[in-house]
């Protein structure tokens, strides 16, 4: 009996090594699915998706991650993309990197030819960054060229008023350059064919995470003879951004801006 006993041994210790090695065998073969699923598949579903939702982008890359059973019912646990000259709504920004988590798909449908589409809202995070360059382009999107232009002629309504309380002002060829901190805009105030060069400077920063603040004018117009301060300003302007953006940090320099913080998603 004693003499057996090692061979039962080495016999069993075989059919471990077997059961090991068929076990190693359909995990590889189920990761192997899986690369091909995400990668001939889902990847670029997800591109081309992404792309149709941007008017213009470059470099565009993609890090998904989604285990084998979620990833089967259209569950993804990350999206990483990265993006560089990427133009949203008319908002040109130079560099985007963001993580967005908890995505529900409809993969089923698109492993049959339907398009790729989301189906809950999910959280986004990440950081963007705008040039000088990019901002300016920006201002001829009416998102943000309308916004930027109502807070200027916000700014000068006591001076542009007339006596019946109407006006025809408007503001052309608004520009704005960059500095520490903050910004500077110049742009044409038009008011009954008159054209007066305006210069408002002024700091940006984050209000409750949901609004972007201006305040600390300094706001000069350029009149028949000589430049004047413009004094009885308003003490801030404020841009409210949505109750599904929460920005985190804000940083103004010479040539960029780069702005950091989380936004909930909502398919349409």
């Amino acid at each position: 009996m004693s003499g057996r006993k090692p061979q039962e041994q080495n016999h069993l210790s075989e059919l471990d090594l077997v059961i090991v090695d068929q076990t190693k065998e359909q995990s590889n073969h189920s990761d192997r699915q899986q690369t091909r699923l995400i990668s001939r598949v889902l990847s670029p579903a997800v591109k081309l998706w992404l792309r149709s939702q941007l008017d213009h982008v470059e470099e565009l890359e993609l890090e998904i991650e989604a285990g084998d059973r979620q990833l089967l019912s259209g569950s993804l646990h990350q999206v990483i993309a990265s993006a560089n000259q990427a133009i949203y709504k008319g908002l040109h920004f130079s560099q985007v990197r963001v993580a967005a988590q908890a995505i529900q798909t409809n993969l089923g449908q698109v492993l049959r030819g339907k398009p790729f589409r989301l189906l809950i809202p999910f959280p986004v995070s990440g950081t963007v960054t705008l040039s000088e360059a990019g901002l300016n382009a920006s201002l001829h999107a009416p998102l943000l060229g309308n916004a930027v232009s109502d807070f200027l002629l916000g700014l000068l309504k006591s001076k542009i008023v007339d006596g019946s309380g109407d006006t025809t002002a408007e503001l052309q060829n608004i520009q704005v350059n960059l500095r520490e901190g903050g910004m500077t805009f110049n742009a044409t105030l038009v008011q009954d064919g008159q054209h007066y060069p305006l210069m408002v400077q002024t700091q940006l920063a984050i209000e409750g995470g949901d609004r972007l603040r201006l305040d600390q004018f300094d706001c000069q117009l350029k009149g028949e003879v000589e430049l004047s301060t413009l004094g009885d300003l308003p003490t801030s302007f404020t841009f409210d951004l949505g109750s599904e953006v929460c920005l985190e940090e804000l940083a103004i320099h010479p040539e960029k801006i780069i702005c950091r913080g989380r936004m909930t998603v909502i398919p349409a």
